[in-house]
């Protein structure tokens, strides 16, 4: 979505950013119809890609996307905390899709955002399966909110990520979320400072600022404090 005009600029931004740490595995959660994938590959990236998107409609759809790219496993799970079952409530405009429900500005925000049907789903931590040879992992969440609990559910892994990239809220269009400052503080203690932000949505009645972000954070040099 090309918002504020930036988007071309944004993606050259995290294409360097996967190059600079010499990035060999992209793990790609909340994938959707597989967006983001297209994306990092259309930018450059030629390694591997770890998809997660438990929708069994949006799943299909990303499954038929990655048949020829031998590089690019596609599972249908989501990812949470621990291993388990969850509900997830699918909205009309798939991307709005949440295991968490929606406050009353998300349908304000867009009216595509309504809840249309529920589907219970699978759900792994990240920390629970095998990624092989990775070195150097980049960790994309994009999950509505959800966020929080696939960190709590990858405590070992970031241990191999030079890099994540969350998406924070200014405004809340799902119900329990982080803060965008408690997210920031949650990264740090983690190891983890912003690197990039780019504008994802801005807020409908003041269209010069952003209802949320993507951030790129990087590992905090050894010397780093903040």
């Amino acid at each position: 979505m090309n918002i504020f005009g930036i988007e071309a600029s944004g993606s050259k931004m995290r294409a360097k950013f996967l190059n600079s740490r010499q990035i060999d595995l992209v793990i790609d959660v909340g994938a959707n119809k597989g967006q983001y994938a297209k994306e990092i590959r259309k930018a450059g990236y030629k390694g591997r890609i770890i998809s997660f998107e438990p929708v069994t409609e949006t799943f299909n759809q990303i499954n038929a996307a990655s048949r020829n790219d031998d590089l690019w496993d596609v599972r249908k799970m989501g990812v949470g905390a621990a291993k388990g079952s969850a509900t997830i409530n699918i909205s009309r405009n798939s991307v709005y899709s949440s295991f968490l429900d929606q406050t009353d500005m998300a349908s304000a925000f867009s009216k595509k955002s309504a809840v249309v049907l529920t589907e219970t789903v699978p759900v792994v931590a990240l920390d629970d399966l095998d990624f092989g040879s990775a070195q150097s992992i980049f960790l994309k969440i994009d999950t509505q909110g959800y966020e929080k609990e696939v960190l709590a559910g990858a405590q070992k892994l970031l241990s191999k990520c030079r890099g994540l990239q969350l998406e924070l809220p200014v405004e809340h269009l799902y119900a329990g979320v982080w803060s965008f400052t408690e997210a920031v503080m949650y990264m740090d203690q983690a190891g983890f400072v912003p690197a990039q932000f780019l504008t994802v949505n801005p807020i409908h009645d003041d269209p010069a600022s952003a209802i949320e972000f993507d951030c790129i954070f990087r590992e905090k040099r050894q010397n780093q404090t903040t």
